[in-house]
């Protein structure tokens, strides 16, 4: 199995995959989301994407005034994931590290800045997703400053970031066993939310509240409709 970092701050380590160097500024590299990485994940949740695709299509054959309503969800889903990879991006070189967002918003932030760097060689979620790797970057409060998810990076750049934050004093707490994210949550509360360490039960919080709004509806209708 790879080794997420490496310690010894004597070997260079090479640029990887989706890492390149800035023109006319050798020493700063760019991270970019690997498309790769998020088609192997979307592969790997293809079994549950049909079903759910199938049931939609059934539902506005059912109901087509939801047609405009699933296009305009298709729409706003590509365009987010077109946006992800033609903006996000991370930064570093020389003590300097710089993260731009989804939004093209850029926040930049300094060794000094960082509490802890973990790095995480097997997440499991809980959920259907596949275990995968993680990198996170905590304030000296313990809030998150940074989090990088497997589902979107190649972690040889987990790698190529860790180890620039290691030469630079960043302490790792480096989690090579596998974990939970209700585990992860215990050591980093402000890292990983409630909802994310309870997928099953968030889910039902989430389910049973979209079928009470549809009950809502459905009486509202229906009184609306004896009332007239």
């Amino acid at each position: 199995m790879m080794e997420l970092v490496t310690t010894d701050a004597d070997v260079p380590t090479p640029a990887p995959a989706h890492a390149m160097p800035v023109a006319g500024s050798p020493t700063l590299m760019v991270l970019r989301p690997s498309r790769a990485a998020y088609a192997r994940a979307f592969k790997a949740n293809l079994w549950i994407a049909v079903p759910l695709l199938v049931i939609s299509v059934v539902r506005i054959g059912l109901n087509p005034w939801l047609l405009p309503v699933f296009v305009v969800v298709l729409l706003l889903s590509f365009g987010g994931v077109m946006l992800y990879f033609r903006r996000v991006r991370v930064e570093f070189g020389g003590g300097g590290y710089r993260v731009v967002d989804l939004l093209g918003r850029t926040r930049a932030f300094t060794p000094a800045e960082v509490g802890t760097l973990v790095t995480v060689i097997s997440l499991n979620s809980g959920s259907t997703a596949p275990p995968a790797p993680q990198l996170i970057l905590t304030r000296s409060d313990g809030s998150k400053l940074l989090r990088l998810r497997g589902q979107t990076w190649e972690i040889e750049q987990f790698a190529a970031l860790a180890d620039d934050l290691i030469v630079h004093g960043v302490v790792n707490d480096a989690i090579v066993a596998p974990i939970t994210t209700g585990q992860l949550r215990l050591r980093y509360p402000k890292v990983v939310g409630w909802w994310e360490a309870h997928p099953i039960a968030f889910g039902l919080i989430v389910g049973l509240g979209v079928l009470f709004l549809m009950i809502v509806i459905v009486i509202a209708v229906f009184l609306s409709t004896v009332a007239g």
